[in-house]
């Protein structure tokens, strides 16, 4: 079992960081104590000796708590790895280090524990209520050895509690990292035998590169400590990153992306993750509290033209349902909105068609929801929907791409078989997914979007959008824009009722000032 992503020295140093630190406040609280003593504050040197007792308590244990993580990670660096918790299955005494809590240490608690492959088997099988209620009657210990023996099962247990995930997603990344430095390891010693051809040492160097750059990306995802709740590099990858702390949230909104976005530009600059953490940047700088958001990258959206079709949408539905629904069986209450992008909105239609454990939901830049109203959301009771259109985004346009269809483009000619392809009416209503939702008819209430422009800055800083969709997110609905000026509303209507035509999109500068 492979295991990175632990600094042994820097866990050493602040360890022994600690251990300074709670001698120094001893000594500290036995030099005010003496004089508190003579000047007849018995009360007040009492309260002093007691609370930094306490925190030299605390530093100490800590202390200790480093001390056994440290020794198990030079454990595996010597090749030795340790098995110190008796299950079925093996477990390393480094992933332990990462998936048990601090302040639980094997060997304390409910001593030896075990899982068989017919309980794991029944775990992955539950439904996020039932997961919940499962991780409940466990110890920390116990949940931290499911951890380490299971982190794939685990990232992936919608119910689960989110710093089991976290730690589940620490070890995943690490055992990533230790292929990525293999795979770098084989492809440096390759390209050092000097018997290879031009075009086999570009591609291997252009492979190279990738491998060295994703290393110091997942690197510093360690580094940075981030909450990853899901991580699954199979195919074109899944991941899940919470900003804010999502046990105790009051008000969590989740971002569901669009087109195009996978694992590899999961942590671009402008991305999904780039959106999540701005509401939560913007909620930090307006001051509204116990507020956590999600960058939710929880399926595998579409690319190019398979974006006409509703597939992926159908899968991603099923799994954000699942997820919403872990989110709510967390204990405590709490309001989650969902918040829809492009593709997403679709994808969020599709659950709340289903039925989604949200509050509200919020379609943003969307091509259609698969919900002929918004009445039709199954939420929360009370739920709201809402609908976003930004000036000069082309999906609001309602263009029907069969009437403009002509041989000459190798695209449209492929946009052509996709279409002669179909069968039956349901299928070629999904090319169009339905009624825009900032049409009137839909029935959402639409939001302001001044500041934004086109299909991708819903989500850009200081702009009258980012705060709406925030006050949504906190439940302060009353201070939302619906302020929509007319020259925006573009959305298309009912399949059988198009708005618009190409000719009025043939310039720029026309984008999003045409009035109905």
């Amino acid at each position: 079992m492979s295991f990175a992503g632990i600094d042994p020295a820097g866990l050493a140093d602040l360890g022994g960081f600690l251990e300074q630190k709670a001698l120094t406040i001893a000594a500290a609280a036995s030099r005010a104590f003496a004089p508190l003593e003579r000047h007849g504050r018995h009360l007040a040197a009492d309260r002093l000796g007691t609370s930094l007792s306490a925190i030299a308590s605390v530093l100490r244990a800590s202390a200790a708590d480093f001390g056994w993580r440290i020794a198990a990670v030079h454990r595996h660096e010597r090749g030795f790895p340790q098995f110190v918790a008796r299950t079925s299955l093996p477990i390393s005494g480094a992933d332990l280090a990462v998936g048990l809590p601090f302040g639980v240490e094997p060997g304390r608690g409910a001593g030896a524990v075990v899982y068989s492959r017919l309980e794991i088997d029944r775990l992955s099988a539950m439904g996020p209520a039932e997961v919940a209620a499962f991780f409940g009657t466990r110890t920390a210990e116990e949940i931290g050895v499911l951890v380490a023996a299971q982190p794939e099962l685990v990232t992936d247990l919608d119910g689960a509690p989110p710093w089991a995930r976290y730690a589940a997603s620490d070890i995943l990344i690490g055992r990533r990292l230790a292929e990525l430095r293999a795979a770098a390891a084989v492809a440096g010693r390759t390209l050092g035998e000097g018997d290879l051809q031009w075009f086999q040492r570009r591609m291997l160097q252009a492979h190279l590169e990738d491998v060295t750059g994703a290393i110091a990306e997942y690197e510093r995802w360690l580094v940075e400590d981030r909450q990853i709740l899901l991580f699954d590099p199979g195919g074109d990858g899944r991941a899940v990153e919470v900003f804010g702390d999502l046990a105790t949230a009051a008000h969590i909104g989740v971002v569901v992306p669009g087109v195009a976005n996978d694992l590899e530009n999961f942590a671009s600059g402008t991305g999904l993750r780039s959106d999540a953490r701005s509401l939560h940047g913007r909620a930090g700088e307006l001051g509204v509290a116990d507020v956590a958001t999600v960058a939710w990258l929880g399926y595998d959206p579409p690319d190019g033209l398979d974006a006409l079709g509703a597939g992926a949408a159908r899968g991603g539905a099923d799994s954000l349902v699942r997820f919403v629904a872990g989110l709510d069986a967390l204990p405590g209450r709490r309001r989650v909105t969902v918040v829809g992008h492009s593709y997403g909105s679709l994808v969020t239609g599709l659950a709340a068609r289903t039925g989604l454990a949200a509050d509200e939901i919020v379609f943003v830049g969307s091509p259609g929801t698969g919900l002929a109203h918004a009445g039709h959301a199954k939420l929360k009771p009370g739920g709201v929907v809402w609908a976003a259109l930004a000036a000069g985004d082309p999906i609001g346009a309602g263009i029907d791409l069969r009437e403009f269809l002509t041989p000459e483009d190798q695209l449209e000619q492929a946009v052509r078989r996709l279409l002669d392809s179909l069968e039956g009416e349901n299928d070629i209503k999904d090319l169009h997914h339905g009624t825009n939702p900032a049409h009137e008819d839909f029935g959402a209430i639409e939001i302001n979007t001044d500041g934004s422009t086109g299909h991708s800055e819903y989500f850009k800083p200081h702009t009258v959008t980012l705060d709406n969709l925030l006050y949504i997110i906190a439940g302060m609905d009353h201070a939302v824009s619906v302020d929509v000026p007319a020259t925006i509303e573009l959305a298309p209507g009912p399949i059988d009722e198009p708005w618009d035509r190409l000719e009025k999109w043939s310039s720029p500068a026309k984008m999003g000032r045409v009035k109905l």
